[in-house]
Order: C-alpha cells, then sequence, then structure tokens
C-alpha cells in the first residue's frame, strides 16, 4: 500500500489519497475535476498552482494522527510533499511516529519543506516589496485556512535530524520540483 497524505488538488495514482479537509471523497467526486487532479507522482506539479482545479479529492478523510490502526506495518511508501511544515513541532514528532508504525521495515517516506535557510536568504536579499512579501508567504504559509499556517522551518541539517530520531536513515536528497526553494527527501524507515 502506498499513501498520499495531505493530497491537497493533487490526486496520485496508484496511492490511497488522504486529506483532512476534501471537498470530496473519491465516489462523489465530479470525474472532470478528478481527472484534472489526477497524476503521477513524477509529474506531481503538471498544472501551476493558478490553473490548478483548486479543488481537493481524496480517497479517505482522515488526520494523520487518526489514520487506522489496520495500516501497522502494512505501508510500502508515504509521500507527504509540503504537509510537515504545517504541523507545530510536537504534531510534527507525532505524525513522524505514525509514518515509523504505519511503514514496514525498509518503506519509504518520501517529503518535501520549504528550505527556511533558501528562504531567509530570498529574504534578506529582496530588492522589492513584491520579492519580501513573496518570502514572507515562504516562510508563514498563506494562512487562507486552518491548514494553511507553517509552524515549523527546515533546512536539510534539522530535517535529517528529525527524521533519525524518529528511526528513518539512508537519505536520499532529490531535486526540488518546486519552483521555490524547497528541500525534498527520501528516507527509509529503519
Amino acid at each position: 500500500m502506498k499513501l498520499h497524505l495531505g493530497c491537497g488538488t493533487i490526486y496520485l495514482k496508484d496511492y490511497v489519497n488522504v486529506d483532512a479537509a476534501p471537498h470530496y471523497l473519491t465516489p462523489e467526486a465530479p470525474k472532470n475535476i478528478l481527472s484534472q487532479n489526477t497524476t503521477t507522482l513524477d509529474k506531481y506539479y503538471k498544472h501551476s498552482f493558478s490553473s490548478s482545479s483548486g479543488i481537493c479529492i481524496a480517497d479517505q478523510k482522515s488526520l494523520i494522527e487518526d489514520l487506522p490502526y489496520n495500516y501497522d506495518s502494512t505501508v510500502d511508501e508515504i509521500v507527504l510533499l509540503h504537509v510537515l511544515e504545517h504541523f507545530p513541532s510536537y504534531k510534527a514528532n507525532m505524525a513522524l511516529e505514525v509514518f515509523r508504525r504505519i511503514l514496514k521495515k525498509g518503506g519509504k517516506l518520501y517529503l518535501a519543506v520549504p528550505d527556511l535557510k533558501e528562504t531567509a536568504q530570498l529574504l534578506a536579499n529582496s530588492k522589492t516589496s513584491e520579492e519580501e512579501d513573496w518570502a514572507i508567504r515562504l516562510i508563514h504559509g498563506t494562512q487562507r485556512n486552518e491548514f494553511s499556517h507553517h509552524f515549523c522551518g527546515y533546512t536539510e541539517r534539522t530535517l535529517k535530524a528529525l527524521l533519525v530520531k524518529h528511526g528513518f536513515g539512508n537519505f536520499n536528497i532529490l531535486s526540488n520540483i518546486n519552483f521555490y526553494p524547497a528541500i525534498h527527501i527520501e528516507s527509509f524507515k529503519e
């Protein structure tokens, strides 16, 4: 089983897509919007944010801490792109414990978070109010709703240390597929 947690408006083929606040669950979703949202991991951002449907479709509605216990040690892979920064530190720690619980030994955790160090450099080097506002938005999130605040910032070092603390290792730093500074990392349950 492969989970895509915090799926938002991106519906990954061959994954169980889970979100805390979907507009629709898959069976009730308008087919044209589901088709527009559906993609594969290698084409994760097939639409720019401005041309996205803006509608979240998920297979399952759940907070991460409420993922079923029948998932224990049954999950091969978790994809969590730009979600971890939306948790306060204590919830990020709790989420990583949940991931460790549900992943099989050797299971993969692929996550991405904004790169705080590079974003801070963007802010420090901003020349216009638009550049400054953009960097501030990257640090704090859009704050459009209760799920769009950034509570924590990560650097490659702090992210790896957090993952090690929760039993993950064998890191692969992946190419940044975002148009803003971000860390994409694969790690594996030890």
